[in-house]
Parts: structure tokens; C-alpha cells; sequence
């Protein structure tokens, strides 16, 4: 599924976050517009995926905002543990063959905005 096919998707162009604003080695979770982001960052890069689990489209830290494995490798939905490559989205368990949805994003002069 594109992030273009939730309602309210943000258009190119749009400011998401500033760099500075997300943990480093951690997530951030927040709305833009009312849209569900959940964005990541390692050191100077940052990636963006819709914060909506496919297996009921509810937010992945609806129970909890502890996201990532303490390997930071997977993100898992708190909702009923499904897992998540962290840098690709691509499920695991009972979300095998789905994925997160990305959304593409470019970060220059310290903030992430929508490709």
C-alpha cells in the first residue's frame, strides 16, 4: 500500500519534523495534518513510514510508545505484536508478506519533509 492511499496523506513537500526533534536511535510518533507519522533516525539519517498497522490499521503505539526492539531492529505494533523491519517496513509473525507503508522523505538543512 502507498502512504498516498491513507486519507489526508501530506503532499511533496511538506515539513514533517525537524532532525534535531527525533531521538537518535529511537522513533517519534506524531500527526501532521491529523495523517499518522512514525519517524526513525540513525545518526544524520532519518525515514518516515505511515503509522498504521496492516493488520487493523490501528497506530503502532496505541498501548505503548515503546516501539523498537531493544536491538533496534523491528518495530512492533503494540497492539498485538506484530514486527516490522525497521529500515524497510517489511513484516514479520502475523504480519508476514505485509508491510508498513513508507513515506518517501528528503532531510537538507535539518529538517525531514515529504519527497
Amino acid at each position: 500500500m502507498d502512504y498516498t492511499d491513507f486519507p489526508g496523506a501530506p503532499a511533496p513537500g511538506t515539513p514533517l519534523c525537524a532532525l534535531d526533534t527525533l531521538p537518535d536511535g529511537g522513533t517519534k510518533c506524531f500527526e501532521i495534518g491529523g495523517f499518522p507519522v512514525v519517524a526513525l533516525r540513525r545518526g544524520a539519517d532519518a525515514w518516515a513510514f505511515v503509522n498504521a498497522c496492516p493488520h487493523q490499521f490501528l497506530p503502532l503505539n496505541t498501548r505503548s510508545d515503546a516501539l523498537l526492539t531493544q536491538d533496534g531492529t523491528a518495530l512492533m505494533c503494540s497492539n498485538h505484536n506484530a514486527s516490522f523491519d525497521a529500515q524497510t517496513g517489511q513484516g514479520a509473525g502475523i504480519c508476514a508478506g505485509q508491510a508498513l507503508a513508507a513515506i518517501p522523505v528528503t532531510l537538507a538543512d535539518g529538517q525531514l519533509t515529504v519527497a
